[in-house]
């Protein structure tokens, strides 16, 4: 009777060890999900894409066809003052024929080229005019200024304003006599000269 007991008392035993070996493992993990749980809630939210707020670009800017390039916004409307004109005479000029006002005839040597635009080409006609002149005399040479006077541009004459050209004729010796004259200017055809704008030319539309 006595060892009955303390086999049922034994196996008692070993039940409630087992059963608060069994009641006390669950805590641990129980601690651990409740420490993880707050951390899971504050975890960042993200938005969806379509959602997210957007920021136009200056490049995503549409392009506009009807805008001007940089080469277009040169002013061709005029040939700049200082510009060269070199001409060509078309007929022979002299102090001992001209006279102050005459006119003549001369053409374009060189074109006229600014920014690489031809505003002028090659050829172009242009009027004289003879602004001073004196005839020689036996004392005195004679002498010439030139100017010129208008161009023809996109087949309209317009009036130029330019620097003159001077020239005064020298001494003339004759062979025989040893002696020295004054002699007159005489400007052969074909004669190259230069002048200057002094003024912006305009050019017709």
């Amino acid at each position: 009777m006595a060892s009955a007991v303390r086999l049922a008392a034994g196996a008692d035993g070993r039940q409630d060890q087992a059963m608060m070996r069994a009641g006390r493992w669950p805590w641990p993990f129980l601690g651990l999900v409740l420490m993880l749980a707050p951390a899971c809630s504050h975890q960042p939210g993200f938005l969806p894409q379509e959602n997210a707020p957007t920021k136009a670009l200056p490049f995503d800017n549409p392009s506009h066809s009807e805008g001007i390039s940089p080469t277009q916004t040169f002013a061709s409307n005029s040939i700049p003052a200082g510009t060269a004109i070199v001409i060509r005479l078309q007929s022979p000029l002299s102090s001992a024929k001209a006279h102050l006002g005459d006119q003549f005839q001369v053409v374009l040597q060189e074109p006229i080229i600014v920014e690489g635009q031809i505003l002028a080409p090659s050829g172009t006609a242009i009027m004289g005019r003879i602004s001073a002149a004196r005839v020689s005399d036996p004392h005195e040479p004679g002498f010439l200024r030139l100017t010129l006077s208008s161009m023809v541009l996109n087949g309209k004459a317009v009036d130029v304003h330019t620097s003159s050209v001077f020239c005064k004729g020298g001494p003339r010796e004759h062979p025989r006599s040893g002696s020295t004259t004054a002699r007159d200017v005489h400007f052969s055809t074909g004669r190259r000269l230069t002048f200057h704008l002094i003024q912006p030319l305009p050019l017709p539309g």
